[in-house]
Formats: C-alpha cells, sequence, structure tokens
C-alpha cells in the first residue's frame, strides 16, 4: 500500500499535468500569432487599402511582431521554470506557483498585446473597411472555437 505522502504527491503531479496540459491547449487554440498571421493576410488580400494603409498596416504588424517575440520568450521561460519546479520539488510549492502565475501572466498579455494589435489595425482603416475587417477579425476569432 502507497504511502499517504505518495498519494498525495502522485495526485498534486497528475493535477498539475492535467492543468499545464489544458493551460497548452487553450493557448494552441487561441493563439494570437496564428489569428494574426491570417487577420494580417486577409487585411492586405481582402480590403482595397491605399498605398499609405498599406505603409501604416506594416509598421504596426512589425512593431507588434517585435512585442509577440518578447512575450513568447517569456512564456518559454516560464515553461522552463515550471518544469524545473515539478522536477525538483516534487510537490507543489511556492516557487511553482510563482512560476505558474509568471506563465498566466505572460500568456494574459499575450492577449491583451493581439487585441490592441487588432485596434491599432482598425484605426488605420476608413468606416467601409473598419465593416469588413469586423468581419474578419470575428470570423478569426471565432475559428475553432464554435457558436454557441
Amino acid at each position: 500500500m502507497l504511502k499517504a505522502w505518495k498519494v498525495l504527491a502522485l495526485a498534486a503531479l497528475i493535477g498539475f499535468g492535467a492543468g499545464l496540459g489544458g493551460v497548452f491547449v487553450g493557448a494552441a487554440l487561441t493563439r494570437p500569432e496564428a489569428h494574426r498571421d491570417t487577420l494580417d493576410a486577409a487585411v492586405h488580400r481582402d480590403l482595397d487599402l491605399t498605398p499609405e494603409q498599406d505603409r501604416r498596416l506594416e509598421a504596426i504588424e512589425a512593431s507588434y511582431a517585435a512585442r509577440k517575440a518578447a512575450l513568447d520568450a517569456e512564456l518559454r521561460a516560464a515553461a522552463r521554470d515550471i518544469a524545473a519546479a515539478v522536477a525538483e520539488d516534487h510537490a507543489q510549492s511556492e516557487r511553482l506557483t510563482q512560476a505558474i502565475d509568471r506563465f498566466h501572466n505572460a500568456m494574459g498579455q499575450t492577449q491583451r498585446e493581439a487585441i490592441a494589435h487588432v485596434f491599432e489595425m482598425r484605426a488605420v482603416l476608413d468606416s467601409d473597411q473598419q465593416a469588413q475587417f469586423d468581419v474578419i477579425v470575428r470570423e478569426e476569432l471565432l475559428r475553432g472555437v464554435g457558436e454557441d
């Protein structure tokens, strides 16, 4: 019969693994990068942009790509911290909690940056283009999520 501490440690590890798996699945399903690539391509392909709008959007996209790269690096670093805490602590620990919080904060900031990017792009468009853009954005955000 397993000792109580072994059962607790195993349950904690399984729970942590399931939670971490959920985080990664959720991040994969709502990856702003995937939406951004599709959104940026759709804007350039489907909207009749002026040369000035095209230039401004390219600058916005380049700026976002730089911010996104930094956030991606933070997510990877936080994931490494989670892995180290699990491997070394073998239990729920303050270090593990901090690493998980770091990951969640970076993921939240990634989501906020993606939405800010959308609004920054929208501001460059005229009212007719904005209406088309809003449809594209809605479709991209709901892709793979489904509607109720």
